[in-house]
């Protein structure tokens, strides 16, 4: 970073994150101003984002005609 401080703040706001280290060991990200919650997480590794799951291919859900307290209980045992 310090010898490429203006690349790095360039890619930044251009929307790139980067991980900032010390000696090999992570110590901070850099995150584009304004970078909502979820871009922040992401970019500190602490959220995956999902896998595009096409939720309209699931088979449509069956109603059951007990309630789902009854349902529990008998599972649980």
């Amino acid at each position: 970073m310090r010898n490429n401080s203006g690349e790095l703040l360039r890619r930044v706001a251009e929307g790139e994150s980067v991980l900032i280290t010390n000696g090999g060991v992570p110590a901070a990200v850099m995150v584009p101003a304004g970078s909502d919650r979820r871009t922040r997480l992401i970019a500190a590794g602490l959220l995956r984002t999902g896998t595009g799951l096409d939720l309209g291919a699931l088979p449509t859900p069956v109603r059951s005609v007990r309630p789902s307290d009854d349902l529990l209980a008998e599972d649980r045992g």
